[in-house]
């Protein structure tokens, strides 16, 4: 019986499937170096790697400690960038989001209002050109400019009513702007 009430069969296939995980992940890491750097290319550079460690072993140390002494701070650093990378973007993509739904408030009932002011005014208008129509019609035919032989006037008479058609007014504007 083995520590910690366990057996050793238990023990054993623990351990089985733990070295088992580990060369999946071995497998799956050295096929994505695989991918990245070609085998026979990762070769070469560790044979000239080693042939220069073997010419120049006080050199290649140094770049070794170099190089191992100064990866945790890279690292750290690179890590450190990244983080400041993403909060600063995530910060500002927040900021502006805030600050745009604080301007929808003030944009929202300003277009409402600007849409209510709109039609007042379309109402407006055309409250306005119907009064001055019916007081035109009203004018003596002396009064309107209204001779046949020459239309000049704002307001044409139409040909088959007694009040204004448009079609004939913007054929008879047309027709000056020609002349």
């Amino acid at each position: 019986m083995a520590v910690n009430g366990t057996n050793n069969s238990e023990d054993s296939t623990f351990t089985a499937k733990t070295k088992r995980r580990a060369l999946d992940v071995l497998a799956y890491g050295q096929r994505q170096v695989d991918h990245v750097v070609s085998p026979a290319a990762r070769q070469k550079a560790l044979d000239s790697a080693s042939t220069f460690a073997s010419k120049r072993p006080l050199f290649s140390f140094l770049i070794t400690a170099q190089l191992l002494t100064a990866l945790l701070p890279l690292l750290l650093f690179a890590t450190f960038v990244l983080s400041a990378i993403f909060v600063a973007i995530f910060s500002a993509l927040g900021f502006v989001l805030f600050w745009t739904g604080v301007a929808l408030l003030f944009l929202v009932p300003t277009l409402f209002f600007t849409a209510g002011l709109a039609v007042l005014v379309w109402l407006w208008a055309v409250g306005t050109y119907i009064i001055i129509r019916a007081v035109y019609s009203k004018l003596p035919a002396g009064l309107r400019g209204t001779n046949p032989e020459q239309q000049h006037g704002f307001f044409h008479p139409s040909k088959h009513t007694n009040g204004f058609d448009f079609d004939d007014a913007v054929d008879a504007e047309t027709a000056e702007v020609r002349e």
